[in-house]
């Protein structure tokens, strides 16, 4: 009797032994990999990322768990073969990710993750993407139609940044020729070399603009090299000059006015370019107001005349150095002063007055563009010529005797006593506050 329970119980281990390494010889493990696609297009194994498994063929609860390693690598054990699970992976730093249809025994299985706050993936979350059909062949087609415009784009992007690196080269190469050949006054040179590089890329508002700037510098000196080497000739030398400066003057305003365009159908971009177009727009306008006064001041084209004060407004508008400024206005202001143009000067002159009061040249400047002004009137406009008178005293009192006016100035405020019957008179002082 012992014995045959014996046998029994033996029986019954042994099928319990059998049946317990069947139940274990039908878990499979799940091995992968975990990796981040970083912005820069590379890729990186994920450390401590968690793995978690849901089965299918429930509605609810999660099944093993695992972590990956150093390596990103993962061993997810006790999966039931036969089944599919929907891993869902989360960690610091990325953002979850669920892998749908995977089944017990499956291994290589690379998992990829974007960058992120590092959220937990919810179970809620992660069976209603499951749940999810697949893609259609429509929606597979459009994928597929993604990645080529994607392709095509990388494509794209690549040929303009090899694009902008061969005119970066271009344009640094004839930038440092051109202003060579600009210092050297070989203005045929420079405005070809200029012109190079503005041609590499003619829309790029980083050089297009300051190349047409420097282009239409080149162009007004060799204008007005033109004109003074020909001041010693013959009446028809001078004429001929006189043409081929025009001729440059005007490719030279044309220059300015596509620096201009190109600048204002420029993207806004960051605040570092907003500041350098506005350092170029300045530049051209700069160059643009001087070009005006020479080509008034050589008498070359009265019929830009009318253009005169419109440029010089937009110049003032966008200039921000003060100096340079009043620099530019005042060399301006000599140039209508000298071409007769008595009206404009005044108004340049008071402009400079306006941002510096005490500015000995500008007093100068006013006083005898004002007198002239006076003077070419009929009958004479006393009140225009007193000002002026009043200005230049204001000068002789402030200049140093060092000045290379102050001794003709003085010679013309006695000449304007004399004629006109006129003293110098003291600005009228502001009226004293009320004491409280």
């Amino acid at each position: 009797m012992y014995r045959k329970n014996y046998i029994s119980l033996s029986l019954a281990l042994f099928v319990f032994l059998a049946g317990g390494l069947g139940a274990f010889a039908q878990d499979k493990p799940v091995k992968g990999k975990v990796e981040l696609q970083k912005a820069d297009g590379t890729k990186a194994p994920v450390a401590d990322a968690l793995v978690e498994s849901y089965r299918t063929d429930t509605a609810t609860g999660i099944g093993p768990t695992t972590k990956t390693d150093v390596r990103g690598e993962f061993n997810l054990v006790g999966l039931p073969q036969g089944q599919t699970f929907v891993l869902a992976v989360s960690g610091p730093g990325i953002s979850p990710r669920i892998q749908p249809n995977v089944k017990a025994g499956q291994s290589n299985i690379v998992i990829v993750v974007d960058e992120g706050e590092g959220q937990q993936a919810l179970e809620a979350d992660v069976r209603t993407a499951a749940a999810a059909p697949p893609p259609t062949a429509a929606t597979a087609e459009e994928i597929k139609k993604q990645q080529a415009e994607d392709k095509k784009k990388r494509a794209e992007i690549e040929e303009r940044n090899k694009k902008a690196g061969d005119t970066n080269k271009i344009v640094n190469a004839v930038l440092k020729e051109g202003s060579e050949a600009y210092n050297a006054k070989n203005y045929d040179v420079a405005i070809a070399k200029f012109d190079e590089g503005y041609n590499a890329d003619p829309d790029f508002e980083g050089s297009a603009p300051i190349l047409l700037s420097n282009k239409g510098l080149a162009l007004r000196e060799r204008g007005v090299a033109a004109v003074v080497q020909s001041s010693s000739g013959d009446a028809a030398a001078k004429a001929a000059a006189r043409e081929k400066a025009k001729a440059d003057f005007t490719a030279a305003i044309i220059a300015f006015e596509k620096g201009l365009e190109v600048l204002k159908k420029a993207p806004p971009g960051d605040a570092k370019a907003q500041a350098g177009m506005a350092r170029d727009k300045a530049s051209i306008l700069n160059n643009y107001v001087i070009l005006h006064g020479l080509m008034a001041r050589l008498q070359v084209d009265a019929a830009l005349m009318q253009e005169q004060i419109p440029v010089l407004d937009q110049y003032l508008a966008v200039e921000t150095d003060p100096k340079k400024k009043i620099t530019t206005v005042n060399n301006w202001a000599g140039y209508m002063n000298g071409a007769g143009e008595a009206k404009n000067a005044v108004h340049a002159y008071r402009l400079v007055l306006k941002e510096s009061p005490d500015d000995i040249d500008a007093m100068a400047g006013i006083g005898l563009s004002l007198f002239s002004a006076g003077e070419m009137t009929d009958p004479k406009d006393k009140v225009q010529i007193q000002e002026g008178l009043n200005y230049l005293q204001k000068f002789v009192d402030t200049a140093p005797d060092t000045h290379v006016l102050k001794a003709s100035i003085k010679e013309t405020i006695e000449d304007i006593k004399a004629t006109q019957n006129l003293k110098p008179q003291a600005p009228a002082k502001a009226p004293a506050k009320k004491k409280t």
